[in-house]
């Protein structure tokens, strides 16, 4: 049976950074249903958390094996028993045992076609309807492309207008929210994980180049003065980055300190 868990925080970020940090696992690695996304009231009254399940999505993919494979062997049973009776009735008017045909093939024992460009197709029409709808309902006028990706399993968007720092937002916060909103409901809507990046202005790609810098130099610090280095309070995907760009330094270490939306990365001499 799939286990669930419900975790709660002022936001849908907050809480999500919870579900991460106490279940030790990565964002790609959970499946996320909100089921409040919470409001922050007027001077602090008539305020609602946001509230989420989170769900394993490995433990939906062994319950979703685990259901086809009954299926597939009830049907494998009631098909062996329909022709079991098929045999015996044709036994009894010819009194001839008929022959096994070994070289048959059932359409279920064929391999399913691969169907990746189409997941592919419904991805990019849903999310593209999502975007839009999305930007125009908070009154944002800018145009959206579908930008070539080397992940093919992935579909990216960017996004151009005169309002892209609103968009984007503090640490590029606003930017994650939006892409986070579009992959859950995509995802929903398909019943599958959906691969969704947005960008804004190339914001993603310049962040990636600045925190890799930044990483870089305060590393060098480290090693230089022997002592650590704290950076400011980050999203786990700017942590990540910071993780994998030092990852392969064997003078430092780098960890994750703090709580909800203030944990942050440390750098220490090893």
């Amino acid at each position: 049976m799939t286990k669930m868990k419900k975790f709660s925080g002022k936001t849908v970020d907050e809480a999500t950074e919870t579900a991460l940090k106490e279940m030790g696992v990565e964002l790609e690695e959970i499946d996320i249903k909100v089921d409040n996304p919470g409001r922050s009231g007027i001077m602090g009254f008539g305020g609602e958390p946001a509230e989420i399940t989170v769900t394993l999505l490995k433990d939906i993919k062994a319950e979703k094996t685990t259901k086809a494979e009954k299926t597939t062997k009830a049907e494998k049973t009631t098909k062996a028993e329909k022709k079991s009776v098929s045999k015996n009735k044709k036994a009894k008017k010819s009194d001839v045992k008929p022959k096994a045909n070994k070289n048959f093939t059932s359409k279920d024992d064929e391999p399913a076609q691969n169907e990746s460009s189409e997941n592919i197709q419904e991805v990019e029409k849903l999310s593209s309807e999502l975007l839009d709808y999305f930007l125009s309902s908070i009154g944002v006028v800018a145009d959206t492309y579908i930008r070539e990706d080397s992940n093919t399993s992935r579909v990216s968007f960017e996004i151009e207008g005169e309002d892209s720092a609103l968009l984007i937002g503090k640490r590029g916060e606003t930017l994650q929210s939006i892409q986070f909103l579009v992959r859950m409901i995509t995802s929903k809507q398909l019943g599958r994980k959906s691969n969704i990046q947005i960008d804004i202005e190339d914001y993603r790609r310049r962040r990636v180049r600045t925190l890799r810098n930044i990483a870089r130099n305060l590393a060098k610090e480290v090693v230089d003065s022997g002592e650590e280095r704290t950076l400011e309070p980050m999203s786990p995907v700017d942590r990540r980055i910071i993780h994998v760009a030092l990852s392969k330094n064997s003078q430092i270490t780098t960890e994750s300190e703090g709580k909800g939306r203030d944990r942050f990365v440390v750098i220490k001499p090893k």
